[in-house]
This record gives structure tokens, sequence and C-alpha cells, in this order.
């Protein structure tokens, strides 16, 4: 119970620090910058786009999984009860195994930022996703 306690705690201070107000403020710091300051500061692009205007839309995709197990596991806590609080789950009967489908579950996070290049320079941008956070 304590390690979960301390997991939640450190997952909730990491997320503290990063934030969508702070990748809105980098974002901002971008405008009006050229376009190979833009791919200089942020990487190679995963996509260009090149309107019939001649104007560019750049855009950035990061995906990442991540694997959320699940509290529920089936074990038989009897086995070593003569041997105090002593928890061992690899021992013997204190083998754990999944439970069908509530073992864990997988969740995606992804973030897509797309920059407009107008005469070179970028004008505006816009993200969409639900991991879009600077530091």
């Amino acid at each position: 119970m304590r390690k979960s306690v301390y997991v939640l705690f450190l997952i909730a201070f990491l997320f503290s620090c990063a934030s969508t107000e702070k990748y809105d403020t980098k974002l901002n710091s971008l405008i009006g910058v050229n376009k190979d300051e833009l791919i200089s500061r942020m990487g190679p692009p995963s996509g260009v786009k090149i309107l019939p205007d001649g104007n560019e839309v750049i855009s950035y995709t990061v995906a990442n999984n991540v694997y959320v197990p699940s509290e529920f596991y089936l074990y038989n806590q009897g086995a070593l009860s003569n041997e105090g609080d002593m928890y061992a789950p690899f021992l013997s009967d204190y083998d754990f195994s999944p439970y069908g489908d509530t073992f864990g579950y997988d969740v995606e996070y992804f973030c897509q930022t797309a920059f407009v290049i107008k005469n070179g320079v970028v004008t505006s941008w816009k993200w969409r996703g639900n991991n879009c956070v600077s530091d």
C-alpha cells in the first residue's frame, strides 16, 4: 500500500511541473521566428505540407504508450501466515497471476503540434492531444 501511495505522489509531483500553459507559452515564444530557427528549436518535423498559396504547415507528432498494471491479483495469502507480517509474493502459493482482462491496460499519450509558416516566418500554431505539456 505504501508503494502505491508513493507512486501516486511521484506521478502527481511530475505532472505538477509540466503543464499545457507552459506549452502554450513555449509555442507563443516561437511566433515570429524563421522556419530554420523553428526546426533548430523543435527538431526535425513529423510532416510538412505546402499549401496552394505557398505557405507551409509544419507538424510535430509525439505518441507514447504506457502500460498501467492492475491492482487485482489472485494469490493465496494464507500460505505464509505463520511468519507474521512478511509478504513474499514470489514464494510457492504466493505466486500471483493475472485474472482475465483486469490485469492492466494501455494508455496512449499523444501530442500533435502544427505551425503555419508564411513568407518563411512562424505566424501561428495549434496543438491537440492529451499530452501537450512543457516543463
